[in-house]
């Protein structure tokens, strides 16, 4: 593997999937300036990062966004 692996949390996944970012997840329905979620959700929060950790170890899929519900 080169360089650093990257993984993007958005919240509009049309978008984002136009940029092909090599790996994306989509928290459904969490808004612009919460993507981990609204203040004070700390498991929401730590889950969100988690998957997005977990996301790192798959392969590269540029342009797919993953739709998660939390």
């Amino acid at each position: 593997m080169r360089g650093i692996p990257t993984v993007l949390i958005t919240v509009s996944p049309e978008v984002s999937g136009q940029m092909r970012p090599p790996r994306a997840i989509y928290p459904k329905d969490f808004k612009i300036g919460n993507s981990l979620g609204r203040p004070g959700m700390r498991e929401t929060q730590k889950r969100v990062l988690r998957e997005a950790l977990m996301t790192l170890s798959a392969p590269a899929r540029p342009g797919e966004v993953i739709e998660i519900e939390f």
